[in-house]
């Protein structure tokens, strides 16, 4: 729990002010009111910790005092009133009880100008440098009152910049942790407030997580005992193991999320869960990651253990489970040609593992849901923060990175750029060990000479699977999955696929002629088609890429390969030329791929 972190350094006397972010906008359980709005919860635990005037402010509302009563009115309005709440009181203190507050609306303090100035500051000043009452102190909405904006790092000239000097002063002030003064700093996104906020080691960073699947639990079990045993809402939320299967599919929303897909389920009168589920989740995690993740699809592998790639993805699946972390890496790459099933990997992978999918979307492929407050360039950077959090609050989850090489927010030709404009808060997340075990970075790349050589460190992605186009049995193979209830008659699949002039066409490809070879059936007025028109869709197809432009993909992913288990059990005959036994030739591997560059005219 994230206020125990505050508690430890409070009491420790480590420190006393606390920069609190991401989940800042949800609901939090307090033992004696139930669930609050995380401000008020904040406030209450405050009253908790022995504070005994207790006062939140932001630029909007200026100085705010608690009022239970308008929580109360909240909890009502979304039906989460605890049952026992009358008998709040008498389990602990009212909040600011030990002072009077007889005309509020009165106080000078509280109808001080909300904007920042110079009574606002000194009032500030002097209620904490005062050693009669204990004070806890809420600023939230930080990012308007602090913005990331380098003219607050410029010799004081305003109230603002003269604000955020006194804030940064209290942190080290030694007067306010003697009198046991708390100050909480809130804002969503780390990266909107001014980064001296976030470096600063007297100000701990502590982060309120999403809910994880107890958090969720807990919560739809309040929602079921404060509703009338006959209800909609109890047929709504089904019995102990419904709400259990309830708790593990809403991975990813935050209690308000949560409450929002209960009601509309109980508003059309329908069971939590289902494809509703599945869209709010999608839209969600879209939202509050500023566009920069999408929810993916899982799978289990149903091509058996003949798929070469199984035998990683159960090993990494098996240490998941057992938590044995020495068979799961950090990250892993899926290397090869456009249409080789380098994203249905990292479906099973996540299906496999029982782990939650998300695709990191790069800069390029962003429509910006939120502009950056500060309008300083930085709207994709700021965005990708918000991800990252997003993504350790969904743990465990697989980060699946279509495209490693446009990873970069400004795309450039030249590797030896990339470093320079690539995302420091993301090649920090991949490599921070504490996410081993719960993120799995997977990265998929059709051209791993263009990857940022940041992607080259030790420890990020050492795994990589050689992905490339199957021979002429696997081909068969997977023509006949495809085909599976879907055609008339024998198909002689080794006279469609089987031979050498089929060479070169993927997973994908084949999908498509399968996908013609229905349309063709549904003209004629058939649900099946027949080997003629499976035929007559082969020869019409024609390939994304020239077969020269596929070699050549081909084989910069097998210059990559570092393990023989990892490359394709079967090749085909311009690959096989340069493995034998366990051993690649990458030195041949180097001399034909300059012999297709020059004839395709691209740079080696």
């Amino acid at each position: 729990m994230f206020w125990d972190e505050v508690e430890k350094h409070y009491n420790a006397g480590s420190a006393h002010q606390f920069l609190l972010h991401f989940n800042v906008n949800d609901l939090q359980y307090d033992d004696v009111y139930g669930y609050l709005p995380t401000k008020a919860y904040l406030m209450e635990q405050l009253n908790v910790l022995g504070c005994q005037l207790v006062v939140g402010y932001n630029t909007s509302q200026g100085i705010q005092l608690p009022y239970v009563g308008r929580w109360r009115n909240m909890q009502r309005m979304l039906q989460l009133a605890p049952r026992e709440q009358e008998d709040a009181e008498n389990k602990r203190p009212r909040i600011n009880s030990s002072l009077a507050f007889d005309k509020e609306h009165e106080d000078p303090f509280v109808r001080i100008d909300p904007s920042p100035s110079e009574d606002l500051r000194k009032k500030l000043n002097n209620l904490l440098h005062q050693g009669r009452t204990r004070i806890g102190l809420v600023i939230d909405f930080l990012e308007q009152l602090i913005p990331n904006d380098p003219s607050l790092s410029n010799v004081a000239r305003d109230e603002s910049q003269l604000l955020f000097n006194q804030i940064q002063n209290w942190a080290s002030d030694l007067g306010i942790r003697r009198h046991k003064h708390v100050v909480l700093l809130v804002t969503h996104n780390t990266f909107d407030i001014h980064p001296n906020l976030t470096v600063n080691p007297e100000i701990p960073m502590i982060e309120i997580p999403f809910p994880d699947y107890e958090d969720r639990l807990r919560f739809l079990e309040h929602i079921y005992n404060v509703s009338d045993n006959s209800s909609q809402m109890r047929k709504t939320l089904g019995n102990n193991q419904e709400r259990e299967a309830l708790a593990r599919e809403t991975i990813g929303l935050n209690l308000f999320g949560v409450h929002d897909v209960v009601q509309q389920a109980e508003s059309a009168q329908q069971r939590a869960g289902g494809e509703p589920l599945v869209r709010y989740r999608r839209e969600s995690i879209k939202a509050f990651s500023h566009g920069v993740l999408e929810l993916g699809e899982t799978n289990r592998n149903s091509s058996g253990d003949g798929w070469y790639v199984t035998r990683t993805i159960k090993d990494i699946a098996d240490g998941m489970k057992n938590r044995d972390l020495r068979r799961v890496p950090r990250g892993m790459l899926l290397l090869g040609p456009p249409g080789t099933s380098k994203a249905y990997a990292a479906q099973v992978l996540a299906g496999e593992a029982n782990m939650t999918l998300v695709q990191l979307r790069y800069a390029n492929q962003v429509g910006e849901v939120t502009i950056n407050i500060n309008q300083n360039g930085n709207t994709y950077e700021r965005n990708l923060k918000a991800g990252l959090s997003f993504i350790r609050g969904i743990a465990p989850t697989v980060v699946f990175m279509d495209g490693v090489e446009q990873a970069s927010p400004h795309t450039t030709m030249n590797p030896e750029d990339h470093d320079r404009v690539f995302p420091p808060a993301l090649v920090n997340a991949m490599s921070d060990m504490s996410l081993h075990g719960r993120v799995i970075w997977v990265g998929a790349s059709q051209r791993p000479d263009l990857m940022p050589p940041i992607f080259r460190r030790y420890g990020i992605f050492d795994t990589k699977l050689i992905m490339l186009p199957p021979t002429g049995g696997g081909r068969m193979a997977i023509l006949r999955i495809f085909c599976q209830r879907q055609t008339s008659g024998n198909i002689n699949f080794q006279s469609l696929v089987g031979g050498p002039e089929t060479d070169g066409l993927t997973w994908r490809d084949l999908l498509l002629i399968v996908q013609r070879a229905n349309n063709l059936a549904r003209r004629g007025g058939r649900d099946t088609f027949t080997e003629g028109e499976l035929r007559q869709a082969l020869n019409d197809f024609i390939p994304d890429y020239s077969r020269e432009m596929q070699i050549f993909m081909g084989l910069l992913a097998l210059r990559e390969a570092n393990s023989r288990m990892m490359v394709p059990d079967g090749l085909l005959p311009e690959y096989q030329e340069f493995v034998e036994g366990n051993r690649i030739d990458k030195t041949g591997i180097n001399k034909r791929l300059i012999e297709l560059s020059d004839q395709l005219g691209l740079d080696a």
